[in-house]
């Protein structure tokens, strides 16, 4: 068989039966009163000018409807669109924070997040923001804050996974962001003192202590209408005159993340893990974005492997333990 012949019938055949179709549509025309001076094509365009109006508006509606459907389902914390849209403008941080590619935040914990919000809710089980005094738990602390670049996003993830920490603040830093320190309480966090000018206390007379606490304090108080409940000493550094002074209990630390020195996510992660363990309080730094990046990582594997994170002031108090004046806490133990 010629592939030639058949494909010259075949254009034929097809001319053929669209001129039936246009005659005939003519002639329907015709019967219902139509003007039939024009051609069957444009009568063919008329039906298309009558009908298909109704359909192109269809399409556009089904186009809408999905569109806003789409758009709706992207508008959660942890859709693909915001993953997306976060990698690409965070991307420089993300590349000067981690050194093992993390790419975009995993659906699957916020929709675990979501389904245990709602098994606590619905079914009446524990509420996940309640602690239990029995299982472990870890303090975070944040030196040096706030600061725009890393408490909001370590607000976020602390409230998004249930969790609370504490603020030691410096009195730059609380004069410049009084809404971020609204924001530390509203969030169910505890506000720190951490001296006005980041001095060594140990070098400073009693009077001046006095001024580089007190700067502090009536910042925070003018900013909250609360006070700072306990005291971080700069470089950890106290002695017993420092001890007499201080009229808030003095907090240290037990894990060191080191984040002012690798200014790594993935690395600060691995360290805090690699030591953790109940009732360590946990250094770190909020005026880092990789500090932020690694709280996002460290949050969700503390939980799975049994954690509760909270604040110094709540550790003591589920552990039962009183926090005195003229003593230094590197950890909170029963």
């Amino acid at each position: 068989m010629n592939i030639h012949r058949v494909k010259r019938k075949i254009r034929r055949n097809g001319r053929k039966i669209v001129k039936k179709i246009h005659r005939l549509i003519a002639r329907r025309h015709h019967r219902r009163g139509h003007n039939n001076s024009g051609t069957a094509f444009c009568d063919l365009h008329e039906i298309r000018e009558k009908f298909g109006y109704n359909k192109l508006f269809f399409a556009v509606y089904i186009l809408l409807i999905s569109t806003i459907c789409i758009l709706a389902s992207q508008a959660t914390p942890n859709s693909r669109f915001r993953q997306w849209y976060y990698a690409l403008t965070h991307k420089e941080s993300i590349n000067k924070g981690v050194e093992k590619e993390i790419g975009v935040k995993d659906v699957s914990a916020g929709v675990g997040q979501f389904l245990t919000m709602y098994r606590y809710r619905r079914i009446g089980e524990t509420n996940p923001e309640e602690v239990d005094p029995t299982a472990p738990m870890v303090a975070f602390t944040f030196d040096d804050g706030p600061s725009q670049k890393g408490t909001p996003r370590i607000l976020n993830a602390l409230s998004a996974n249930y969790s609370h920490a504490t603020f030691f603040v410096v009195g730059r830093q609380t004069e410049q962001f009084p809404d971020l320190l609204q924001a530390i309480l509203a969030n169910g966090c505890e506000i720190g003192n951490h001296t006005a000018d980041h001095k060594n206390l140990t070098e400073l007379s009693n009077g001046d202590i006095a001024q580089q606490l007190g700067a502090v304090d009536e910042s925070v108080k003018t900013a909250t209408g609360e006070e700072t409940t306990v005291i971080r000493p700069p470089y950890g550094a106290y002695d017993d005159n420092v001890l007499a002074v201080l009229d808030k209990p003095v907090i240290l630390w037990d894990v060191d993340s080191e984040d002012w020195d690798s200014r790594n996510a993935q690395t600060v992660c691995d360290k805090v893990l690699s030591e953790v363990k109940d009732g360590d309080i946990i250094l770190m730094h909020d005026i880092y974005e990789s500090t932020a990046e690694a709280v996002e990582l460290l949050l969700p594997q503390l939980k799975e492997r049994g954690f509760q994170v909270v604040s110094v002031s709540e550790m003591a108090y589920y552990k039962g333990k009183t926090l005195e004046l003229g003593k230094a806490y590197g950890k909170i133990e029963p």
